[in-house]
């Protein structure tokens, strides 16, 4: 299968190299960058859990005629960076392609149909997914897998189809579990959750996933973020059990327990947070069905204003404006 992965981030770079391995003809895409580079003129270096490092020879480019020929699009970038990141690629992709977004958060798929389509109205159908592999970036040019873990497709209005199963069979066959599934908002859903609860927490406090569960504070504050996702997502009709939604919660942060989540490496790099996509979204959502969210609230508050505080976010910013 012709794939092309977009982002060039942990979990990108993770998914590209697993593909590359399997014999996948996958190219990685995204913005020039040192570690673009390393990977372009080395390989790129893939450190597995047990710390077995091996070399991974891997195309990668900012072309955005790589994506001419692809069968599946592959879209791994910060949930705000969406447009920005697909929009090169639109020409380029073929109509009969499938673009799947394994992203953080809420919003992800509906961007990518917006950006998607053309001047004639025709673009890709548009895959959601999620993840719970887990990788962080490490020198230029190496990114480190630090979680294993179940990834879900599906489609947005329909039960799986042949397509999706095939893409759900290459990604297992390359190391990345993969399930097709007929429910794949619920599982959107659940993810969001455990995202809303250990990630701003985490990120605010500057400690491991690890905390939210034995830290009595974090794991009770934990606990009423991930309610108030569960509340929102019944009053969306999705079928979430709160109790089910803490205990995985609780789950996660023991498993991922020397874990730094992205949230908290965006903070100290002082780099932009998916903090809209996951919590904010929440909030919005809540508005939207008149269910309060207190909580969500809160932190979404707070993480907007330690942003505020980066130079470099500022920059960034600044730089978006301008453009």
């Amino acid at each position: 299968m012709r794939i092309v992965v977009v982002g060039a981030g942990a979990m990108g770079s993770l998914v590209a190299a697993r593909l590359a391995q399997a014999g996948e003809l996958v190219t990685l895409f995204g913005r020039p960058s040192p570690h673009l580079e390393a990977i372009q003129r080395d390989g790129l270096t893939l450190v597995e859990m047990d710390g077995a490092r091996q070399s991974v020879p891997l195309n990668a480019t900012s072309d955005a005629d790589a994506a001419g020929g692809a069968e599946l699009v592959i879209v791994l970038v910060k949930a705000w960076a969406t447009a920005e990141a697909i929009a090169p690629l639109r020409e380029a992709i073929p109509r009969e392609a499938r673009v799947l977004t394994l992203q953080n958060g809420l919003g992800n798929a509906a961007a990518l149909r917006a950006t998607l389509r053309r001047p004639d109205g025709a673009r890709p159908a548009v895959l959601l997914g999620v993840t719970t592999q887990a990788a962080n970036r490490g020198t230029p040019g190496e990114v480190i897998h630090t979680g294993a873990g179940i990834t879900a497709i599906g489609r947005r209005r329909a039960g799986p189809d042949s397509h999706l199963t095939a893409i759900a069979r290459t990604l297992s066959v390359a190391g990345v579990p993969t399930v097709a599934v007929d429910d794949i908002h619920r599982w959107v859903w659940r993810k969001l959750a455990v995202n809303a609860a250990i990630n701003p927490l985490t990120a605010l406090a500057g400690v491991p996933n690890r905390d939210i569960s034995s830290d009595r504070d974090l794991r009770a504050a934990a606990a009423g973020l991930a309610r108030e996702v569960t509340a929102v997502a019944l009053a969306n009709g999705i079928n979430l059990d709160a109790q089910d939604i803490v205990a995985a919660v609780n789950d996660v942060a023991r498993a991922t327990g020397t874990n730094r989540s992205s949230m908290l490496h965006d903070l100290e790099a002082g780099s932009r947070t998916e903090i809209d996509a996951i919590n904010g979204a929440v909030v919005t959502e809540g508005a939207r069905v008149h269910v309060p969210v207190p909580l969500n609230h809160a932190v979404t508050a707070l993480i907007r204003a330690r942003e505020r505080l980066s130079d470099t976010y500022q920059e960034e910013m600044e730089s978006r404006t301008d453009d």
